[in-house]
């Protein structure tokens, strides 16, 4: 009877003893290296996230492609082999063709006009079919427009771009590229300073501060600050790992993500604003196009637009158009 009650008392002791507390790691690969722009975003979710959770999340940070790259990192969060990343939106589309849209030439003219869609939730709606599928888009990170830049040649107008061997990104831009009569290739982020130091490229599209962050600028001679394609990052999260956190956790990690986002505008402006400094001051020349150039770079490029309507529709073109100011 002794060990009956006993059993019975332990058993009651179980059932009321409070369950503990979820703890949780985040493991965060990205392409590239936590020293540019993006990646003080990161850190500093990391910091915060941590602090605000009083350390129940821990983010473990994978950089410059150590655990995945590309579309394997895609595949990766769908996986759920991570739970979390901020890769650029051309390699989202494989998996919703519809968000596409963003890399459409001029599709965000200028940055305003990504801040208004941003702020609308136009990629909220974007990306539903990504959740679909298993993965859930919990903020946008800005970064700066992919500008083109290449060894020899002033990138000025359209024709400029006629034979050149160029890195592009997604299927869009490799599209534009080919219209422009230059030869696409497409290699991944970390694949890039091989190529330019074996001359498998003349030119390529990044951000302003990759050329300086990566020595780029030491090969690449001429900068055009076009704003055909502006570079942001789908902070995205595996949806079974999200949806089964803990609900005041969940709420920390998505309330970080949209606040780190939005600082990082004015972060990213001005990190954009001294790499055009830093690459004139290494001696590279930069071209600031003027309106009447930019508008005809739009209209060279107006055939990609028709060619991916099949893909896109129509309907989300005229959407995205009404955020240009």
């Amino acid at each position: 009877m002794k060990g009956f009650c006993l059993s019975m008392a332990m058993g009651l002791s179980l059932l009321s003893a409070p369950v503990a507390a979820q703890d949780v790691t985040i493991r965060f690969p990205v392409e590239y290296s936590l020293e540019i722009t993006p990646g003080a975003a990161n850190k500093e979710f990391k910091r915060l996230v941590e602090e605000r959770s009083d350390g129940r999340i821990e983010v473990k940070f994978f950089p410059s492609g150590s655990l995945y790259r590309g579309l394997d990192l895609v595949q990766a969060i769908l996986r759920g082999d991570a739970e979390m990343t901020t890769l650029i939106s051309a390699y989202w589309s494989a998996l919703t063709p519809r968000a596409a849209v963003s890399e459409l030439p001029y599709a965000f003219p200028t940055k305003q006009a990504f801040y208004n869609a941003i702020d609308d939730r136009f990629f909220e709606r974007v990306y539903a079919e990504a959740e679909e599928k298993g993965v859930t888009v919990i903020g946008i990170l800005p970064f700066d427009y992919l500008v083109p830049g290449s060894r020899e040649t002033a990138l000025v107008a359209p024709e400029d771009f006629a034979g050149l061997k160029f890195r592009g990104l997604g299927k869009v831009n490799l599209a534009m590229l080919q219209l422009l009569d230059a030869t696409p290739v497409s290699i991944n982020f970390g694949e890039i300073s091989p190529a330019i130091q074996q001359g498998v490229i003349d030119g390529l599209n990044v951000p302003t501060d990759s050329f300086t962050i990566y020595k780029w600028d030491e090969s690449i001679r001429h900068v055009t600050y076009a704003s055909y394609y502006m570079a942001f990052y789908p902070w995205t999260v595996n949806t079974e790992w999200w949806n089964g956190l803990d609900a005041d956790l969940r709420d920390i990690i998505q309330e970080t993500a949209r606040e780190v986002a939005a600082d990082h505008r004015a972060l990213a402006e001005a990190a954009s604003d001294k790499a055009l400094e830093d690459l004139r001051a290494a001696g590279v020349a930069v071209h600031m196009p003027t309106d009447e150039e930019r508008a005809t770079w739009m209209a060279a490029t107006q055939p990609v637009w028709t060619q991916f309507e099949d893909q896109i529709g129509v309907e989300l073109m005229d959407e995205l158009k009404g955020y240009h100011e």
